[in-house]
């Protein structure tokens, strides 16, 4: 598997996240057009700025596309099986993240994931962990939630009135 890993070229993961950037902007494009992409009589109707950015991101896919074609990067994507190892550390977290978002809010799920990675990962002192997973998690709720008066996910224990997120 990993001399599997080693032989995929830089060019290949190119096409790969494009395809991928592609489909992603077909769905969202769709959603954005549903939404209205149009300008009305007192701004932006709900889907204008999704459509921009959907255009934007689709035509920076196809521009990469493009470039890989004419100027191929036949490198290594993987240099080392080390870096295969740093991107499984980095992305477990993410993904552990975004399966346990829908239960603890985005502000639970922001300390335990900057408190777990600067512990674990940034091999911070353990305090100092806690205090970044106390501190981010407070902040964010005070900014956006107070400030900005931006609703996010909420935790279960704030649907069940035993936490303020």
């Amino acid at each position: 598997m990993t001399s599997f890993l080693l032989r995929i070229k830089i060019v290949t993961m190119e096409y790969a996240v494009c395809i991928l950037f592609l489909l992603g902007g077909a769905v969202l494009l769709n959603e954005a057009i549903k939404l209205g992409p149009g300008w009305g009589w007192n701004g932006p109707e709900p889907g204008f700025f999704p459509f921009v950015m959907t255009v934007l991101m689709m035509t920076g896919a196809l521009v990469t596309i493009y470039l890989a074609r004419r100027n191929p990067d036949r490198r290594p994507f993987f240099e080392a099986s080390q870096e295969i190892v740093d991107l499984i550390k980095v992305g477990t977290p993410v993904l552990a993240a975004v399966f346990i978002l829908r239960y603890a809010g985005i502000y639970i799920t922001a300390g335990l994931y900057i408190g777990f990675f600067m512990i674990w990962y940034g091999r911070i002192k353990w305090y100092w962990g806690i205090v970044g997973a106390i501190a981010l998690p407070l902040v964010l709720w005070a900014v956006l939630t107070r400030g900005f008066n931006i609703p996010m996910p909420m935790s279960m224990f704030y649907r069940s009135g035993q936490l303020p997120i």
